[in-house]
């Protein structure tokens, strides 16, 4: 009987010294999973998602998207028999990517495509004459420069396009993404909307009498009527942008960034460069389109 007793105490304390290490074991792996994740950084508030310029500045590349068919603000052109950006818009990416002491890379795309290449982190900044419209998700520096919207017709000008209020009812060709196929499609009764990727485009649509006209932002009108002899901006229509002018656009959420972008901005204006390279870029265009 006491050989049996003195088994069973044997058996029970065996048993005791399984269960507690079994829980010890537990308790270190619970300990050892919660340093790993400390120690490898995955906290969720150490995620960056954001660009500062600081960033730019390390990895010594300023990233800019554009779309070059919209002289004076950037447009190609020949040079020495290579095909060169040139424009207002890139003096300006120039002089910001001189100051933050990097290079600068040119993408260039179609404008519709520019605000998901910005979220996706593809490029840096979008500085393309685009309008700060609170709708498009993007944070917006500060206008760089003010403009307002013009319209090319035809020099026959068959539509008889004299007012704003003769643009309702007429076919409309417009940029796709933009501005102004916003005001066509909601401040122009019965328009028939036609929006193409490229200026180039509809310039050639106006051309060939298949549309009555384009909306543009006066500027990009101006520089396409002295570049085509058979179209003409029509006089006393301006079209109110509703956004003053146009800014840069970076990521939403990049408030660092946009701060450093508008302390460059009021830099180059405050110098007067802006308007310096604007009428540079105007009078290139009227000799290179």
């Amino acid at each position: 009987m006491k050989k049996k007793l003195s088994l069973l105490l044997v058996l029970v304390m065996v048993f005791s010294i399984f269960i507690t290490a079994c829980g010890d074991k537990g308790a270190n792996d619970n300990g050892s999973d919660k340093g790993a994740d400390v120690g490898n950084g995955k906290d969720v508030e150490d995620t960056k998602d954001e660009l500062t310029s600081q960033d730019i500045i390390d990895k010594g590349k300023l990233i800019m998207g554009t779309n070059a068919e919209y002289p004076p603000f950037e447009f190609h052109i020949l040079v020495d028999g290579k095909d060169e950006i040139v424009g207002l818009d890139i003096e300006i990416a120039k002089y910001i990517a001189n100051e933050l002491g990097v290079e600068l890379e040119i993408k260039d795309m179609d404008f519709g495509n520019l605000l998901g290449a910005l979220d996706t982190g593809m490029i840096d900044v979008d500085i393309a004459a685009m309008n700060p419209d609170p709708d498009r998700d993007a944070n917006f520096t500060d206008i760089y420069y003010e403009v307002n919207h013009g319209v090319l017709v035809h020099k026959d000008n068959d539509a008889g396009i004299t007012s704003l209020e003769d643009l309702n009812g007429k076919k409309i060709g417009v940029q796709r993404g933009t501005v102004q196929e916003e005001i066509a499609n909601n401040e122009i009764q019965d328009a028939e909307v036609i929006s193409l990727d490229k200026n180039s485009d509809a310039v050639m649509n106006l051309k060939t009498k298949k549309i009555d006209c384009i909306i543009m932002e006066s500027p990009v009108a101006k520089s396409y009527a002295q570049a085509n002899d058979d179209i003409m901006v029509a006089e006393g229509i301006d079209i109110d942008s509703g956004t003053d002018g146009v800014a840069i656009a970076v990521k939403t959420g990049n408030d660092e960034l946009t701060e450093k972008l508008n302390e460059i901005i009021a830099d180059m204006i405050s110098q007067g460069l802006i308007e310096k390279w604007f009428v540079e870029a105007e009078e290139l265009s009227n000799e290179a389109l």
